[in-house]
């Protein structure tokens, strides 16, 4: 009887050993929906990370408006158009980090990828 107990309890320890643990808050970048875009960016303070952040989702506009051919690509232009969401833009996530803090910075706006692919 105390073999059995013995292996019964060596066999549920090994099983939970081995069952890989997933993370179901991780948070992914880019599109999560039509009026939401996510950036993930380092750097060595969170303001700095922030303003990072911000320049990234200029960076990523410019991107989708280079390659859709849009005429509409001057990035002051287009800091002047997305100034409300970058101002309102929120930190979902954040993670301190040997070179800082990693950030996850979200933007949100009706109708923002159709905004980000303005012809």
């Amino acid at each position: 009887m105390k073999k059995i107990l013995l292996i019964a309890t060596f066999l549920s320890l090994l099983s939970c050993s081995v069952t890989p643990i997933k993370n179901s808050a991780s948070v992914q970048t880019g599109w999560s929906d039509e009026d939401t875009y996510t950036v993930k960016v380092t750097d060595k303070t969170e303001e700095n990370a922030i303003g990072r952040a911000k320049h990234q989702i200029l960076k990523d506009i410019v991107d989708v408006r280079m390659r859709n051919n849009s005429k509409y690509t001057d990035i002051v232009k287009i800091r002047d158009e997305f100034e409300g969401p970058l101002s309102n833009g929120e930190i979902t996530s954040r993670k301190k980090i040997a070179e800082g803090i990693m950030i996850y910075f979200q933007i949100k706006d009706k109708g923002l990828k159709k905004k980000f692919q303005r012809q």
